[in-house]
């Protein structure tokens, strides 16, 4: 799987600019790192919806989340694909 990027512009204190790699040191490989620090302790909200239609659909996802799991890894994936399209080897 690749991992896309995209570049973000943001307004820093001089303060931590000075305490942070310079550019070309591993300055955005030092930024994602904390970024991916601080948001692993956080759990991703969970969604609730808020009308009458997404309740409905709510109700239509929880009935079927039987069928969907578990979920296959990439390997499984891959070897499902191969057979749908003929190709057991």
């Amino acid at each position: 799987m690749t991992q896309t990027a995209t570049t973000v512009s943001v307004k820093i204190p001089a303060r931590i600019l000075a305490r942070i790699p310079k550019a070309g040191n591993g300055r955005s490989r030092f930024i994602v790192q904390a970024l991916e620090e601080k948001l692993a302790g956080q759990k991703a909200p969970e969604w609730k919806p808020s009308t009458q239609r997404g309740r409905r659909l709510a109700a239509l996802l929880k009935r079927g989340e039987s069928e969907r799991l578990p979920l296959l890894d990439d390997g499984d994936f891959e070897r499902e694909l191969r057979a749908r399209r003929g190709r057991f080897a």
